[in-house]
C-alpha cells in the first residue's frame, strides 16, 4: 500500500505542477502574439481549473495518506520538515484558488476582444504583471516543497 500511495503522489505532483512551468511560455507566445492572447488565456484557464487545482487536491490526499500509513509523527526529528511542507502546500492552495484562479478568469475576459491600436489596456497589462507575480510566487513554493520532500531537512 506505501509503494502504491508513494507512487500516485509522485506521479501526481508531476502531472498537476508540471503544466505550471509552461506558463510563462504561453504568457511569453501570447504577448508576441497579440491575436492569439484570449486562446493563450483560456488554455490556461482550463489547464488550472480541469488540471491544477483538482490535482492538488488530490495530491493532499495523497500526502494525507502516506502520513496515516507510515505512522508519521509530525513532531518527532524525522518528520518535522513535513510540517513547512504542509504549510505551504496550504498557503499555494488557498493563493491559487483565491487569487490567480480568479485573475486568469478575468484574463479571459480581457482578452474577449483584440487589443486596439494603442496596446493592451492598462487594466489588462496590471493584471497581467500581477498573474505573473503570483506565478513566480506559486513556481517558488512549489520547489521549495519538493526540496523539502527529497531532501528531508532534519531527518
Amino acid at each position: 500500500m506505501l509503494q502504491l500511495l508513494l507512487f500516485l503522489h509522485v506521479l501526481g505532483a508531476i502531472i498537476v505542477f508540471g503544466p505550471t512551468f509552461a506558463f510563462p511560455l504561453i504568457a511569453s507566445q501570447a504577448r508576441k502574439s497579440p491575436q492569439n492572447g484570449h486562446f493563450a488565456a483560456v488554455v490556461t484557464d482550463v489547464i488550472e481549473r480541469r488540471i491544477i487545482i483538482p490535482g492538488a487536491i488530490v495530491q493532499g490526499v495523497t500526502g494525507v495518506l502516506l502520513i496515516l500509513v507510515l505512522g508519521a509523527d509530525l513532531t518527532s526529528q524525522a518528520y518535522r520538515w513535513l510540517i513547512p511542507g504542509i504549510v505551504l502546500y496550504l498557503i499555494a492552495i488557498g493563493f491559487a484558488v483565491a487569487v490567480q484562479a480568479p485573475g486568469v478568469e478575468k484574463m479571459v475576459e480581457l482578452t474577449k476582444t483584440p487589443p486596439g491600436p494603442d496596446g493592451p489596456s492598462p487594466e489588462f497589462l496590471a493584471l497581467a504583471k500581477k498573474l505573473q507575480r503570483g506565478g513566480m510566487f506559486l513556481a517558488l513554493v512549489i520547489v521549495t516543497i519538493v526540496f523539502l520532500m527529497v531532501v528531508k531537512p532534519g531527518r
